[in-house]
Parts: C-alpha cells; sequence; structure tokens
C-alpha cells in the first residue's frame, strides 16, 4: 500500500486557511505526517516562515505555525 503524499495533504490543509497544527491530533507520527512536510514546503519556497513549538525538553516538537506568507504558486514547482 502506498504512504499518502504528506506534502500534497499539508497544501490541501493550506489552501482552505489552515495555518496551525499541534501534536495531539497526530500522536507520534506528527513530525513525518506535519512537520517534515511543512519543512519541504518552505524549502520550496511555499512557506516563508514555520513558527515551530517544542516540549519542556526542547527538542519534540508539539505545535507548528505558518508565521510568515504563503505562495501556492510555488506549490506545483518540485
Amino acid at each position: 500500500m502506498l504512504e499518502p503524499d504528506y506534502c500534497q495533504v499539508r497544501l490541501l490543509e493550506i489552501r482552505v486557511g489552515r495555518r496551525l497544527w499541534d501534536s495531539k491530533s497526530y500522536g507520534e507520527n506528527f513530525y513525518v505526517t506535519v512537520i517534515k512536510p511543512l519543512r519541504r514546503l518552505q524549502r520550496r519556497g511555499v512557506i516563508q516562515t514555520l513558527q515551530e513549538t517544542t516540549a519542556g525538553d526542547n527538542k519534540t516538537p508539539v505545535g507548528v505555525e505558518i508565521a510568515g506568507k504563503i505562495d501556492l504558486t510555488k506549490a506545483g514547482k518540485h
């Protein structure tokens, strides 16, 4: 079975206005399903700035928010 393309899933959420994600909704998969795809979109130039919130150990991400501009015209370019 193929894994979902999490970048495409995040893009769909961004298109409808979502700018904030928290780990409570995603559990252990938060890094793989949310953080990693959003960082990839940031490298592509779709997202200007991400604001990550970490747990008390300062390592485990517990939330992420798009804090800068979004350029969906760059979304299709890989």
